[in-house]
């Protein structure tokens, strides 16, 4: 056996190549655990793949919301427009002599 991990107990069967749970003596191969945060960790990932496309939601969200990351990136985006729109707007008119 070959030990991976120490401190958490994880081997490696070279004939086999499957990981597997030690205890002091005692070697046992069983995936199960290993599977289960492996399952874990893939549910994580799909959640954030999922989040890259606008008309998706989080899969801890409430119901019927839906698309709330396009309406909630317009709104920011028009906000953010509108005001450096106004910004420049007041820019010209102090450099235009309205300031005093």
């Amino acid at each position: 056996m070959i030990v991976i991990n120490e401190k958490y107990g994880v081997v490696l069967d070279p004939d086999t190549l499957t990981v597997g749970v030690s205890r002091p003596g005692f070697y046992k191969v069983n995936l199960g655990p290993i599977e289960d945060q492996v399952v874990v960790l893939e549910t994580a990932v799909d959640d954030l793949l999922n989040c890259l496309d606008p008309s998706t939601g989080f899969k801890m969200q409430q119901p019927n919301r839906e698309g709330m990351l396009s309406k909630a990136g317009f709104t920011t985006f028009f906000m953010l427009g509108v005001t450096f729109c106004v910004l420049a707007v007041a820019i010209v008119f102090i450099a235009l002599g309205g300031g005093a």
